[in-house]
C-alpha cells in the first residue's frame, strides 16, 4: 500500500510534464514539419475530384504564342468576356492585374462589355510585395481603374506562405486599400462562402479534375459552348513565363489561378479545412499517457516498444479517418510524441531508485547555492546572515564597510557583537536581533562602527528555513540595511525648501489679496466720479471733447477693477476661501439666461452665433453666480478669440454617466496643442508679449477651471491653430450629488 501511493504523486508529475514537453515543442513551432508532412500524407490518401463547376480559362504558352505580345490590350478580355456571356456561364472572374496603364480605346471596349455583363463579372484587387526586392519589407495594393470598378464586383487575391514556404490556407476575405473585399474564390461560391474566415485548402482534391480551356480558344469560339453554360470561370495565367506559379504541398507548384480554384472547390464541396490544434489535443495526449505509461514500465521493453508502435499507427488511422468524415485536419504530431515521450518517460522511471540516491546530495548542493545567492557580495546594501543562535555566518563587503570590521574575523562572532544597533522603541529586546526579527522593517535606527562613532542606516529583517539536508529544516536571519545619513540629510533640506515655498506662495497670495482690497476703494472712487462726469449731473462740459476722456477714464477703471476682482478670485481659490451657495438650479433657464448677456455684446452682431440648449435638462447643485460666471467666461472668450464672420456655438446634453456637459466652441484662431496644458494656469498667457492683439491677464480659464471642480466638475479643452477651440464643462446632475451625499 505504502509502495502504490508512493508512485502516484510521480506517475501526475510525469504525466504534467510530458504534456507541457509537448505542447512547448509545438507551440515553439519544433513539430511544425511532422505535422505538415502527416497532412500532406493525407491528402496523397484522401484523393477526390473536382466538382466541375468552375472552369479554368488559362493564359497558357500556346496563348501567348498565338497573341504574340504581353500585356495583350485589354479589347482581348472585352471580347472573351463578350464569348463567355454568349455561351451561358454564370460568372466570370479574373484573375489578371486592370491597374496597370493601357489605351484609352481599349479600356473603353472592355468597359463597354462589363457593362454588357452586368454584376457577373468580379474583377480582382491584390495585395503584394511593393516591389520585388522589397518583399517583407511592405505591401502595396493595387485595384482595377475606376471605369472598370464601377462596372464589376470587386473580389481580393490574396494569398501568403506557411512556415514551410508553401501555400496552405487562404482567407475568404482580406483588407485591401483599407477596406475589407471578399475573396474572388469566395464570391464564385456565393454569399453563403464568405464567413470572415481563414481554412485550409483540400489538396486531397484533384487539380487535374478541375475543367480547363485555353483562352485563345475561347477568344477565337472553337470551344464548345456545353462546356461552358451553366458554370462560373476563372481567366488566370498559367504560363511559367508569367511568374505566377506558387508553391504549394503535394504538387510542388500550382498556377495563382489554380490556387483559387483550389479553394474555390474546397468552399464548395465542404473541404474547407479547420486545424484541430494541439489545445484540443493534450486532454487526449493526457489520457493517452496515463493509460501506456504504466503499461511501459510494467511491460517488457520489447512488447513496450510494439505497444507504442501500433499506438502511433492507431492515432494516424484515427487522424485519416477524421479528415474523411469531416472538414477537420487533427495535428497528429503532438499526440504521436506524446506516445514517443510516454516510452522514454517509462523508461526515466526505472531509473527513479538511482535518482533517490542522489536526491540528498542535489538537496546540499542547492543548499549551499541558495546561501552564496543570499550573500550578494556585490550588493551596494550591506548584508549580514546569521543562523538561529545569532553567530554571523555571511558578513558582504558592503557591511564590512559600512561598520568597520573584516568578515574573517567577524564570522562566528556573535551577531550583537559585530551588528551593535542601538536600542530604541523599534528595537528593544534582549537581544535585541529578536526583537527587530519580530518587527521586520524596514526601519531606522544607529549602528556603532568598529571605531567609534555611529551611522544612520535603515534595515530590514527576514527569515530563510532551508533544508538540513537530513529531512529538517535550519533558519537564518538576515539583516539588510544601507547607510542614510546623506538621504535624511538631503530629506531635511528638501523639506526646509517645501516649507519656505508654501511660506512664500501664501505671502504672495495674502499679498494680492491684501493689494487687491486696497486698490478696489480708489477705483470705485475714479469710476463713480466719472461716471457722473460723464452724464453732466451738475451740468454741461465744456469742451464736449473732455467727456470723450472721462468716458475712456471710466472704462479703463472698470476694466481695472475686473482685473483686481480676478486677482482677488484667484488669491481666494488658493487660499481655500471660496465658500459655494449651492441651490438646486434650473440648467436650461441658467443657459439661456447667458445666451441674453452675450446677446447684448458688440461682438455677437458680428459672429455666427448657434445655441443647442434642450427643453428639459437634469437641474445642477451650484452657486448660480459662480456657474454662470463660467459659462460667460467661456462664451466670452469664444467671442474675443474669433474674428468677424467666425461662429461661436453652445450646446448642452446629458453625458454618459448622467453629467450634464456643457460645450462652447468657437472656429476662431485656435491654440496649439503645447499651450493646452497651461491654458488653466494661472496668468499664463499663449502670446505674452506687449504687442499682443488680444487682451487678459490669463485667469479666466483658470477660475473658470478652478470654480468647476469646487463643484465636482471636470473642464477639457480642445483646440488647434486655424481651426478653432472647443471647451466643455462636466458638472454633476443635482440629483446624483444629493445620493452621493446622503450615501
Amino acid at each position: 500500500m505504502r509502495i502504490a501511493l508512493a508512485k502516484i504523486p510521480t506517475r501526475w508529475i510525469a504525466a504534467v510534464t510530458v504534456v507541457f514537453t509537448v505542447a512547448a515543442l509545438h507551440f515553439g513551432g519544433a513539430l511544425a514539419p511532422l505535422d505538415r508532412a502527416l497532412m500532406d500524407l493525407r491528402f496523397r490518401v484522401l484523393q477526390r475530384p473536382a466538382t466541375g463547376e468552375l472552369v479554368l480559362v488559362q493564359i497558357d504558352a500556346r496563348s501567348l504564342r498565338a497573341l504574340d505580345t504581353w500585356p495583350w490590350p485589354r479589347r482581348y478580355h472585352g471580347e472573351l468576356l463578350d464569348r463567355l456571356m454568349s455561351a451561358g456561364v454564370r460568372e466570370v472572374a479574373w484573375d489578371v492585374d486592370f491597374s496597370a496603364h493601357s489605351t484609352a480605346a481599349d479600356d473603353r471596349l472592355f468597359a463597354a462589355s462589363l457593362a454588357r455583363a452586368g454584376d457577373r463579372v468580379i474583377l480582382p484587387a491584390f495585395r503584394q510585395a511593393a516591389s520585388p526586392e522589397a518583399v517583407g519589407q511592405g505591401v502595396t495594393d493595387t485595384l482595377p481603374k475606376p471605369i472598370f470598378r464601377q462596372r464589376a464586383q470587386i473580389g481580393g487575391i490574396n494569398v501568403s506562405p506557411s512556415g514551410d514556404g508553401l501555400i496552405r490556407s487562404i482567407a475568404d476575405a482580406a483588407m485591401i486599400d483599407g477596406q475589407r473585399l471578399p475573396s474572388v474564390f469566395a464570391l464564385l461560391a456565393g454569399p453563403s462562402a464568405i464567413r470572415g474566415r481563414r481554412f485550409l485548402i483540400d489538396f486531397g482534391i484533384d487539380p487535374q479534375t478541375i475543367p480547363r480551356v485555353s483562352y485563345i480558344d475561347v477568344l477565337r469560339g472553337t470551344v464548345d459552348t456545353e462546356r461552358l453554360a451553366g458554370k462560373v470561370v476563372l481567366v488566370g495565367a498559367s504560363a511559367a513565363e508569367l511568374g505566377d506559379i506558387l508553391p504549394v504541398p503535394i504538387y510542388r507548384s500550382m498556377s495563382g489561378a489554380g490556387v483559387q480554384a483550389m479553394a474555390y472547390e474546397s468552399i464548395v464541396q465542404d473541404r474547407a479545412l479547420r486545424l484541430l490544434g494541439p489545445v484540443a489535443m493534450l486532454p487526449a495526449g493526457a489520457v493517452l499517457l496515463l493509460v501506456l505509461v504504466p503499461l511501459f514500465t510494467t511491460w517488457p521493453w520489447r512488447a513496450a516498444i510494439a505497444v507504442g508502435v501500433l499506438a502511433m499507427i492507431g492515432v494516424e488511422l484515427a487522424a485519416i479517418g477524421i479528415q474523411a468524415a469531416a472538414p477537420v485536419v487533427l495535428s497528429s504530431a503532438p499526440l504521436l510524441l506524446t506516445v514517443a515521450i510516454s516510452f522514454a518517460v517509462a523508461m526515466a522511471r526505472r531509473a527513479d531508485v538511482q535518482t533517490r540516491r542522489l536526491h540528498a546530495q542535489r538537496t546540499a548542493i542547492e543548499k549551499r547555492r541558495m546561501l552564496m545567492d543570499r550573500m550578494v557580495e556585490d550588493s551596494f546594501d550591506g548584508i549580514v546572515i546569521a543562523d538561529r543562535d545569532g553567530k554571523v555566518r555571511v558578513l558582504n563587503r558592503a557591511a564590512e564597510r559600512m561598520l568597520g570590521r573584516a568578515a574573517r574575523q567577524s564570522i562566528g562572532r556573535p551577531l550583537a557583537s559585530v551588528l551593535c544597533v542601538v536600542p530604541d522603541s523599534a528595537t528593544q529586546a534582549s537581544p535585541w536581533w529578536q526583537g527587530a526579527s519580530e518587527h521586520g522593517g524596514p526601519f531606522e535606527c544607529k549602528a556603532a562602527r568598529a571605531g567609534g562613532g555611529e551611522i544612520d542606516i535603515e534595515m530590514v529583517v527576514g527569515h530563510v528555513a532551508l533544508p538540513d539536508g537530513r529531512g529538517g529544516q535550519e533558519t537564518f536571519h538576515t539583516f539588510t540595511f544601507r547607510d542614510i545619513e546623506e538621504r535624511k540629510r538631503a530629506q531635511e533640506a528638501a523639506q526646509r525648501a517645501r516649507d519656505e515655498a508654501v511660506s512664500a506662495n501664501r505671502a504672495k497670495t495674502e499679498f494680492l489679496a491684501n493689494m487687491s482690497h486696497e486698490l478696489r476703494t480708489p477705483l470705485n472712487a475714479i469710476i463713480g466720479f466719472s461716471e457722473v462726469i460723464q452724464n453732466q449731473l451738475f451740468g454741461p462740459i465744456n469742451p464736449p471733447r473732455y467727456l470723450q476722456y472721462v468716458g475712456d477714464i471710466a472704462a479703463s477703471g472698470t476694466h481695472l477693477l475686473e482685473i483686481i476682482n480676478d486677482i482677488l478670485d484667484v488669491s481666494r481659490v488658493e487660499l481655500g476661501r471660496v465658500k459655494l451657495d449651492k441651490a438646486e438650479l434650473d440648467t436650461c433657464a441658467l443657459l439661456r439666461s447667458c445666451v441674453r448677456i452675450a446677446a447684448g455684446w458688440p461682438a455677437f452682431a458680428e459672429r455666427g452665433f448657434t445655441a443647442e440648449i434642450p427643453d428639459t435638462l437634469p437641474a445642477i447643485l451650484g452657486d448660480e453666480r459662480i456657474v454662470k460666471q463660467v459659462m460667460i467666461n467661456l462664451l466670452s472668450n469664444a467671442f474675443k478669440y474669433s474674428l468677424p464672420g467666425d461662429n461661436v456655438a453652445l450646446s448642452a446634453r446629458v453625458g454618459e454617466e448622467g453629467e450634464i456637459a456643457v460645450s462652447v466652441r468657437d472656429s476662431g484662431i485656435g491654440i496649439a496643442a503645447e499651450h493646452i496644458p497651461k491654458l488653466t494656469t494661472p496668468f499664463y498667457q499663449v502670446d505674452g508679449s506687449l504687442a499682443r492683439r488680444h487682451e487678459g491677464t490669463g485667469l479666466g480659464l483658470f477660475l473658470s477651471a478652478s470654480h468647476v471642480e469646487l463643484h465636482g466638475g471636470k473642464m477639457h479643452i480642445e483646440s488647434a491653430p486655424g481651426v478653432g477651440t472647443t471647451v466643455t464643462v462636466r458638472l454633476p446632475a443635482a440629483a446624483a450629488e444629493i445620493s452621493a451625499a446622503s450615501a
